[in-house]
């Protein structure tokens, strides 16, 4: 017992793949080395792009404390109660932000692009030009259009452009300013323009791009790229820009301003106590140049030189308390101050002064640094989020629960204070009692002295204090700093590996769709095997083609010996036990197409036929296109057609052909209503005649796909035969077929394979590649269709 295969793929599968290969090769070789040259053509017209990175390292937990020079440690993390952290993920949208960016780019002036317009190529540069523009105004409709620009002259540059549909050229001279409708601009020229160099200059193709800054500031967003390496402070920032050096000179550029911003806030601190103190400093010293008048004057007015020891002792003591009454209404006025900073809710950048001054209130410089912290942070995430993103509302509860903690906290501490100071109103009304037994002048000076004395000292304390805010700005330094400068780090794009892989890719795949179109919709049938794969209804037989052939004869006659001769011997055994029980065969012989070869069939199978001593008889029953009488070299006037009109007899028509056993009735004049003469009563007629005294009637006939006379005369047939050529047929060919069969009920129909080249031949290759045959190159052509002869070639 013979075990089953269970490879996979069969032999027969090989072959299939193997022969849809050799077909359709060409079409990968084609489109592959298409779309080879459509890619590197599309790559060498893309500009180069370069990449240009930086590193910036932020010290996120670095602070400073101007209030750390009064005796306390310098190194402290407190500002005044006000601490300044930097969140890295807050940082990327301060980098990337559209103010950042736009003070960059106002910085190096790039509102600008200069281009040098060559023959294939138009490039940008970004230095050594011999002329710089400098955009006063312009008129929106000319952003971002190209505008030509060349030099005349030493002094003198023309100037191109359009503005919708009109073009203007406009000359103007170099470093003066060009005041037009359209723009103001002035054109500064280099030192590159001189007298050696002006012809070549001249010969030079430039354009001029002006931007609009949004449309700039957006485009260096779009290119502009920060990381944050995982567990680190550094930020990496990368830009892509088809000019190296420009890249590398914005991100010093960017890095510069962003370093600048990071000290900015810590400055404008600074810079508000300085303001506040100087303030309170002005106030006291009119206070006291009021005392010191009126000291003097009471002085002069009632000639006191001094006051008793008695006296100054009363008057320190009620200065100390007056100095303590003034410091908790000073804290007072500072929690007053914050309060109202809390409730109103303003800008983090707007910091109490009165904050600074009390400096004893450890939870209340920590909960205000803590809260200014957390508005600096939710300032951030804004720019980066909307209002409704959860983690702000998280951040905007934590901060209302420290406002509301804070809020209950300074009221707590202004009803401490106000006790204090009832409790020093007590103090100072025991020493005003005793002060006023002395004499009346001398406690009225003493009066003076003691305000004059209090503002003294606030003018001194206040005088410290600012003196520690000047010496802390030096302490100001920035935050982050450049660890790695920027450099450019080569081309990132194009990719012209990937273009082309891409290019070559897609050609590929459409190679592949349009071979799986052509093998679904269009493969060709070329040998029987295919044909067997692509239908059970029965396969006749197949002619051999030949090339060599000069001109279409009856080719089982002219060449007996060859291998298409032994093509048709074959069909003709098949035939005689095809349909065996008929004692008389109709063979009706058709084809889908014109140009398949049924007509050479036809001629060839009823001469095989006779030379086997059977009577044949061949009808030219293809009416419209008559081709028989071509092949034979024959002409008549009366036929088929004359026959069906009742002009002339059956017998009368017949004409003998150069085969013997072999007569032919041609078709006659060709009538201009050939399908209607078909349903003639005469057609049966001619049948039943032809049947009565031939062994076989072989009956050619038009294309089905074209004229449906061929269908018609099958009810009459024997035998139908169905001609494929191998250079037409396909699988719409054998459905055709299928749907005629299946429609008109036809019985005995087969298939002739025509057309079979050698190398797909199986009964070529059994026989005659084993010496058993007459010569593997031996034979004649066939298959031309209706035309014979070059002719015949032409049209079949």
């Amino acid at each position: 017992m013979q075990k089953e295969s269970t490879s996979i793929i069969s032999f027969d599968d090989l072959k299939t793949l193997l022969r849809i290969a050799s077909r359709n090769w060409w079409i990968i070789a084609v489109l592959g080395g298409f779309s080879y040259l459509i890619a590197f053509l599309y790559a060498y017209k893309l500009t180069d792009v370069y990449a240009a990175q930086t590193q910036i390292l932020l010290k996120s937990n670095d602070q400073y404390n101007p209030g750390s020079l009064i005796g306390e440690n310098f190194t402290s993390n407190q500002y005044g109660g006000y601490q300044f952290y930097i969140d890295n993920s807050n940082e990327k949208r301060v980098i990337q932000s559209y103010d950042m960016v736009e003070r960059a780019l106002e910085r190096m002036s790039l509102d600008v692009s200069y281009f040098i317009v060559g023959r294939l190529r138009t490039t940008e540069v970004f230095e050594g030009l011999p002329f710089r523009f400098r955009v006063k105004y312009m008129n929106s409709e000319l952003y971002e259009q190209q505008m030509d620009f060349r030099v005349l002259s030493i002094n003198e540059y023309e100037l191109k452009y359009k503005k919708g549909e009109a073009e203007f050229t406009k000359k103007f001279k170099f470093g003066q300013e060009a005041l037009d409708n359209d723009f103001k601009i002035m054109v500064e020229k280099m030192n590159l323009v001189n007298e050696k160099t002006l012809p070549s200059l001249q010969q030079v193709d430039y354009q001029v791009l002006v931007h609009n800054r949004s449309y700039l500031v957006y485009q260096f967003l779009g290119s502009l790229n920060v990381e944050n390496p995982q567990l680190t402070n550094i930020m990496q920032i990368t830009l892509e820009d088809p000019i190296p050096k420009r890249a590398v000179a914005f991100l010093d550029t960017l890095a510069a301003v962003y370093i600048e911003n990071t000290v900015k806030a810590r400055m404008d601190i600074n810079e508000k106590t300085l303001y506040y103190i100087d303030k309170q400093m002005e106030e006291v010293t009119d206070v006291l140049n009021d005392i010191q008048d009126t000291m003097q004057s009471y002085k002069e007015e009632k000639a006191i030189l001094d006051l008793s020891k008695e006296q100054e002792d009363y008057f320190n003591k009620l200065s100390d308390f007056d100095k303590s009454k003034t410091s908790f209404i000073l804290q007072i006025g500072a929690m007053d101050a914050l309060e109202k900073y809390i409730i109103e809710g303003k800008d983090p950048a707007f910091l109490p002064p009165a904050v600074y001054i009390n400096s004893n209130d450890e939870f209340l410089k920590r909960s205000t640094s803590e809260l200014y912290s957390m508005q600096l942070e939710l300032n951030g995430a804004l720019v980066r989020a909307t209002k409704e993103n959860f983690s702000i509302e998280e951040l905007r509860q934590k901060i209302e629960k420290l406002k509301s903690n804070l809020l209950t906290y300074i009221s707590n501490s202004r009803i401490a204070m106000n006790s204090r100071i009832r409790d020093v109103e007590q103090q100072i009304a025991v020493y005003i009692a005793s002060i006023r037994t002395i004499p009346k002048k001398q406690r009225e000076l003493v009066n003076i002295q003691r305000k004059l004395s209090v503002n003294e000292n606030m003018y001194v304390f206040l005088l410290q204090r600012r003196a520690n805010t000047i010496i802390a700005r030096a302490g100001i330094i920035p935050l982050t700093k450049v660890i790695e400068a920027a450099r450019s780090i080569g081309i990132v794009k194009p990719n012209r590996k990937s273009i082309t892989y891409s290019f070559v890719g897609v050609g590929l795949l459409i190679g592949l769709l349009i071979i799986v179109v052509r093998v679904t919709m269009f493969d060709r049938i070329e040998s029987l095997e295919e044909l067997k794969a692509k239908t059970q209804l029965p396969i006749i037989g197949e002619v051999l083609f030949s090339k060599d052939i000069k001109e279409l004869l009856v080719t089982v006659e002219a060449d007996p010996k060859s291998p298409i001769t032994e093509s048709f011997r074959t069909i003709r055994t098949n035939l005689q036990y095809f349909a065996a029980d008929n004692s008389s065969k109709v063979i009706l012989v058709t084809s889908n197409n014109p140009g398949e070869g049924k007509t050479f069939c036809s001629i060839n199978i009823g001469a095989i036929l006779a030379k086997a001593g059977k009577k044949v008889l061949l009808l030219e029953l293809d009416l419209h296109k008559p081709k028989i009488q071509i092949g034979f070299n024959m002409k008549s006037e009366v036929g088929l057609s004359t026959i069906f009109i009742g002009k002339t007899k059956p017998e009368d028509a017949i004409l003998k052909s150069p085969v013997e056993n072999l007569d032919v009735i041609l078709s006659g004049p060709i009538p201009p209503n050939a399908s209607e003469l078909i349903l003639s009563k005469h057609l049966p007629e001619m049948f039943e005649f032809a049947k009565e005294r031939y062994d076989y009637v072989i009956v050619d006939t038009p294309p089905v796909a074209l004229i449906s006379d061929a269908i018609y005369m099958m009810r009459y047939a024997d035998i139908s035969l169905f001609v494929l050529n191998t250079k037409f047929a396909n699988k719409h060919s054998v459905n055709n077929a299928h749907e005629i069969v299946n429609g008109n009920n036809i019985k005995n129909f087969g298939f002739v394979l025509n057309g079979v080249k050698k190398k797909r031949s199986r009964y070529y290759y059994n026989r005659y590649s084993y010496g058993y045959g007459y010569g593997a190159g031996y034979g004649y052509g066939y298959g031309y269709g209706y035309g014979y002869g070059n002719e015949g070639r032409k049209k079949g």
